[in-house]
This record gives structure tokens, sequence and C-alpha cells, in this order.
């Protein structure tokens, strides 16, 4: 356990002991960038190790098990990224241009440059993988992302995959890390409805709708002008989901989208990193009106460490001590949900270990922060995994 300034051993106690669910990150493929980015081995296995031997890379040593088992953090949802917000960007990016010129200037004599591993299948066991390169469809950037994920869970015993509530409750029982898997979004079904059972028979167990764009689903939260919700495609999507017992996530989504989805849903629905809107405007942020609905609904809103507060303050990639007036303002984020929304319907979400939390070992300063705040045990420990296993257990089983 790394020193945590300000943080009473109570807190770090009542950390260590609660089911901690992080129920969306994108901390998993970071770290796997970062560790592309300096070099490292990427044999299966690398994320036990501490994510400071990688050789660098912008978030090395924010993810990796020890950090994980050192603050307590029990069950990770791990954003699936389909890739596609991105993936157009890489038709004009050197590196697609210069496997375009690479491959017509050698095309006809067969004679390949000395750095075509580069590009080739496969340069070395592990070490082909980009996900955002070449673009590709968003169906294969998730899949890829999947057998990346599934090589380490198969290479770390203390890794299990979660698919039913069951499997987090044993996982916190034999002192494992469980892994959900959270598709990142929707258009990686193109199509087809079958897919959602597809993707769920490989373990996906929560589908997030939107994400940046316009989708066949529904609208993001960028499009919110249009007033666009969920079409007809989406309203079948939705009652497939429902059948199969997979969790419909509305972060990302636009106000019209999650009125219709909270309309359309039979079952629970969750927000998995969003923050309050009446403490910080940003439209990615949930209204007064949309946090009492999820609650109505029987949900779950995961609180994020984006979206705090206005300004580059809130985004400087760093941590915060529990006494920083920033930590001070997602705490505020925290008051107004339990007070909205009841205190059995909020969790955690972080969307990544990016600032305020700098990687799981520092997770008591939440405990901590909620105790100054004046939080009750069972509200923490609700708040900490207890409240988002009751809604996986009701809707996925």
């Amino acid at each position: 356990m790394p020193e945590l300034k300000g943080v009473r051993p109570e807190a770090i106690g009542l950390t260590l002991d609660a089911l901690v669910t992080d129920i969306y990150t994108t901390s998993f493929m970071l770290a796997f960038r970062s560790l592309k980015a300096g070099g490292g081995s990427q044999e299966p296995g690398w994320l036990a190790r501490p994510g400071e031997e990688w050789g660098g890379g912008a978030f090395a040593g924010r993810f990796d098990l020890p950090k994980m088992q050192a603050g307590g953090l029990d069950v990770f949802g791990q954003s699936m990224l389909d890739q596609t917000a991105t993936a157009a960007s890489f038709e004009t990016s050197n590196e697609y241009q210069l496997s375009v010129e690479i491959g017509r200037e050698h095309a006809v004599e067969g004679e390949w440059p000395e750095d075509w591993a580069d590009f080739e299948w496969p340069p070395e066991p592990w070490g082909h993988y980009n996900l955002q390169y070449p673009p590709r469809s968003p169906l294969t950037n998730a899949l890829l992302e999947y057998e990346i994920l599934m090589r380490e869970i198969d290479a770390i015993d203390e890794f299990t995959l979660i698919r039913r509530a069951d499997d987090i409750v044993q996982a916190k029982q034999d002192g494992r890390v469980g892994v959900m898997l959270n598709c990142n979004c929707v258009q990686m079904i193109e199509d087809s409805l079958e897919m959602l059972s597809v993707l769920q028979r490989l373990g996906y167990n929560q589908m997030l709708l939107a994400r940046f764009s316009r989708n066949l689903v529904v609208d993001s939260w960028v499009q919110s002008r249009s007033g666009g919700g969920v079409t007809p495609f989406g309203a079948a999507a939705i009652r497939e989901m429902n059948r199969i017992g997979m969790i419909i996530d509305i972060s990302h989504t636009s106000d019209a989208g999650i009125a219709d989805v909270l309309e359309l849903s039979e079952a629970p629905v969750i927000a998995s990193h969003c923050n309050a809107r009446a403490v910080n405007g940003h439209p990615r942020n949930l209204t007064d009106e949309q946090i009492r609905a999820i609650a109505q609904k029987g949900g779950v809103i995961g609180l994020m460490a984006v979206f705090i507060g206005p300004g580059p303050d809130y985004h400087d990639h760093e941590p915060w001590d529990v006494d920083d007036p920033r930590f001070g303002k997602w705490l505020d984020h925290a008051d107004h949900m339990v007070e909205v929304a009841g205190p059995e319907h909020v969790g955690w979400g972080s969307d990544g270990y990016l600032t305020m939390i700098g990687s799981p070992a520092e997770l008591p300063k939440l405990t901590e922060g909620l105790m100054r705040r004046g939080h009750d045990e069972a509200t923490i420990r609700g708040f900490l995994g207890e409240n988002h296993l009751r809604v996986f257990r009701e809707v996925a089983g």
C-alpha cells in the first residue's frame, strides 16, 4: 500500500474488507499501450508485473495487478473498445500512409525494408497488436482486444472472468481479481441482433449504447442538439438485451436517448461512468431527473474521475490528495448523487485511472473522503461494490 496522505487506517481497512468494483475503466488498454510504447515484452502475464518495469509509456505504473491488490480492487469492468470513434483518423495518419507507400514501393519487386516487421504478421508472437491501425471493422477491433485481455486472464492465476454475480462473490472470497467485459459500444454488433448473444457467450455482460457518434441504436451526447433518441432497431436491441440478460449502459447517450431507454427497458440500467450535471454542468453528466429515473428503474450510477469540474485543473493527469479542493468537488458529486438517487444506486466507475486517483492502490482515498462527509458504513460498502452486485445479479444472473 503506498503512503496515502490524510487516509486513516480505518478507511484502508474498510476498503480492503469491502467488495470493491470499478464498474467501468479504460485502464487495461491504456496500460497495454504504455507497455508497447516503453518497449516492454507483451508476452502474456505482463499485467501481473509492476508497471514501473514496463519500460515507460504515459500510463505505465498506473494499472497492474500489484496495485489492484494493494488498493483492494476485487472486480474491474474493462471497456472493450471497438475503436470506431478514432479509427477514421488513422486513414490519414503517418503510420497508415507509410504502410501504403511501403506496399506500393515494394509490391512489384517483392523486397521489403528491414523495418517491415513493424507491419507484417507477425513480427514476434505478441508484438504486432495495434488496435487502431490499420482501420478495421468495429467487431474486429473489439475481438482483437478480447484476445489480448483473455490471454492475460489465462496467464495470470489471480484473474478470473466474470460471467455471473456469483463469480463476483467467489472472486472476493478467493482473493482473486474479477474481470467484467463492457462492450464499448453497441456499434460493434453492426446490424446484427444475433451478435449480442455471440458476445454474451464470450463473456460480455454490459453494453454501452453510445460513445461519441450516432449509431444504428441511438444518438450520443455529442448529437444532443438533434433531439434524436432510440431508433426502431435500437428498440429491438434493447428488447434483446433484456431477454438475454445483458446490462444496458446509458453513459454517453443523448438526453432523449436516455429517456427512451428508461421507457423501453424492462430491466434496470446502469450509467457506468457519469457524474452530476447539477455540480458540473458538462453534458456528459446526468441531470437530477435522469438520476432519479435510473434509481427508480433499480439501476446504479458509477461516479467517475473525469468531468468533475470545469477547466484544465480537473484534467491534469495527476493524483490528488483527499484534502485537495478538487477532490472535495468530486465528493460534492457523491453527496449529490446519494441525496438524489439514494445510497443504493451509486457506485464507482473510474473511466480510467487518469486523474484524481492515480492507480487502484489509491482507492482508500474514496473511502476516506466518504467517511469525512459523514456517510455510514452501509452506504460506503454499497458505493464500493454491493450496489452494482445487486444490479448485476438481477439482470445478468
